[in-house]
């Protein structure tokens, strides 16, 4: 399934951190991820203020990769969104559900779904300054529905009563703790590059079951970027 947005942005160098929110936000206003997700103007203005922090904190605590480049954190907005747009069945999102994004980093995909829907975020990272910029992105966003765990999970200290559990950039290597953190039939949703190949024997020993892949594309700029995710469920007890 193709996820492209057709437009590209060229931005000139030395603009200011409103001006390249201002830009960002330019580019989620064509993108089909936007306009498939049903989301409106509230969730642009939060992406537009997520975008400003992102580039004022970005560059001097490593946050990502191009915090100054709009196409670039579109891009990563874009691609958090695929779970929206994908027509996954059951969809993973609801009112009441209780989310744990492992690994949150800069905010990708937590902070950006948290934004687009209203389950509740429980954002777990261990990196301190990484947790900080978490905490104040949530509050100039508005955003009531997420919490900031700044700790290194494990299986032994995770709580088990989450509907859903997301990872990105992590691969296989949090499949036991997901499986762990999730109540029965709960869905795990693993972001992964086309070519990563995750364990069918280590996800049934994790405890999970019905492992799928959806391929899609998502635009870095001009440049078609092929992505996937993996689902996987819960075994019931």
């Amino acid at each position: 399934m193709s996820l492209e947005a057709p437009v590209s942005f060229h931005v000139k160098r030395h603009e200011t951190s409103h001006t390249l929110a201002a830009h960002m936000r330019e580019i989620l206003e064509h993108s089909s991820q936007v306009a498939q997700g049903g989301l409106g103007d509230d969730f642009l203005d939060r992406m537009e203020r997520f975008a400003n922090l992102l580039n004022l904190w970005g560059a001097r605590t490593n946050l990502t990769a191009n915090p100054r480049d709009p196409a670039e954190v579109a891009f990563h907005v874009m691609d958090s969104l695929a779970p929206l747009v994908l027509n996954l069945s059951p969809a993973p999102f609801g009112e009441a559900g209780r989310v744990l994004d492992l690994g949150s980093g800069a905010g990708f995909p937590g902070l950006v779904l948290a934004a687009a829907t209203r389950s509740k975020f429980t954002l777990a990272e261990a990196r301190r300054k990484r947790a900080t910029f978490l905490s104040m992105a949530a509050v100039e966003m508005g955003l009531t529905n997420v919490k900031v765990q700044p700790s290194r999970l494990s299986v032994g200290t995770v709580d088990n009563d989450f509907q859903v559990v997301t990872t990105r950039a992590v691969g296989d290597a949090g499949l036991e703790i997901s499986a762990r953190a999730l109540c029965p039939r709960g869905y795990a949703i693993l972001w992964v590059a086309p070519e990563q190949k995750i364990s069918g024997e280590r996800v049934g020993s994790a405890g999970l079951d019905e492992l799928m892949r959806h391929d899609y594309v998502v635009r870095r700029g001009s440049e078609p970027v092929r992505r996937s995710l993996v689902t996987l469920r819960k075994k019931p007890h």
